[in-house]
């Protein structure tokens, strides 16, 4: 795009903000996040505030962060040119929706590390730093049949933690409406009901509107070929190894501790090579 036509962007930018403002504001348009990333709103959307472009999807998919963002690999996956901006920037490729990376060589976080998720206590936490690690993702729930798989998880987490284990739990009220309480409420319970010591993050949705972008990566056929599909209960499982790649995924009625097979399956994974390790 010529620097002529973006400066007659920017200069439509101004007044279209300026009408927003006095019909209370476009749906789309955040100046503040603009002010925030030190960026135009072209950078984010064809025209400010209207449609996001290949940026702006990936901002709204990552909770307003640029943290991980690689332009390079996002604007591939998007179909579009690296530096462009406005509507030269709208993607074109079907899907895309700036929630999931697409793999990349080096060290670069993919897959389920790219993504920034909320803890217990609504601080943003990047899967990234659990790399090098396997993990166990589940969807968990207080008041569920299968609520008790929370001794068997801490039991399993207590076991594997020091070979590089973790159990990331993610409370969710979409089945029976069986996790009603507040963040604060579901970590006062799993801490004095079951003695919970592995990471639990905020609420979120992870099946039907509002699902979240975590999620929506795990379920999709899409990204996740081989174990996409709907959650099917409270404490569905999904098994990823230490480069961030959904190996396995279990069944909510399956007790993470009393299962061989998701035993036998960490315990393989936590054999592989440390990829943080060997490229040091």
């Amino acid at each position: 795009m010529s620097m002529a036509r973006i400066a007659r962007l920017l200069g439509a930018g101004v007044a279209v903000v300026a009408l927003s403002l006095i019909a209370g504001g476009a749906a789309n348009a955040f100046p503040k996040f603009a002010a925030k990333e030190k960026v135009s709103c072209i950078y984010c959307h064809a025209t400010p505030g209207g449609p996001r472009n290949f940026r702006g999807l990936y901002y709204k998919a990552h909770q307003n962060s640029f943290a991980d963002f690689d332009e390079t690999r996002e604007a591939k996956a998007a179909g579009v040119e690296p530096k462009s901006m406005g509507p030269d920037a709208m993607a074109v490729t079907a899907g895309y929706d700036g929630s999931y990376t697409a793999p990349a060589g080096g060290g670069a976080s993919t897959g389920v590390l790219s993504y920034t998720v909320k803890d217990i206590h609504g601080k943003d936490v990047k899967l990234s730093k659990y790399r090098g690690m396997v993990i166990l993702i589940v969807n968990v729930a207080s008041k569920c049949g299968n609520t008790p798989q929370y001794a068997s998880l801490e039991k399993l987490y207590a076991k594997y933690k020091l070979k590089g284990f973790t159990i990331l739990g993610f409370p969710a009220n979409d089945f029976g409406k069986q996790e009603p309480g507040t963040n604060q409420e579901i970590e006062v319970f799993c801490k004095s009901t079951y003695n919970v010591d592995f990471p639990m993050f905020s609420k979120i949705v992870v099946k039907g509107d509002g699902q979240a972008p975590l999620y929506k990566f795990l379920t999709d056929k899409t990204t996740d070929p081989k174990f996409g599909g709907d959650i099917d209960w409270n404490f569905a499982k999904f098994l990823v190894n230490r480069k961030g790649e959904v190996v396995a995924r279990y069944k909510a009625s399956a007790d993470p501790l009393k299962s061989a097979e998701i035993v036998a399956a960490i315990e393989k994974e936590l054999a592989a090579p440390n990829p943080t390790k060997t490229a040091e």
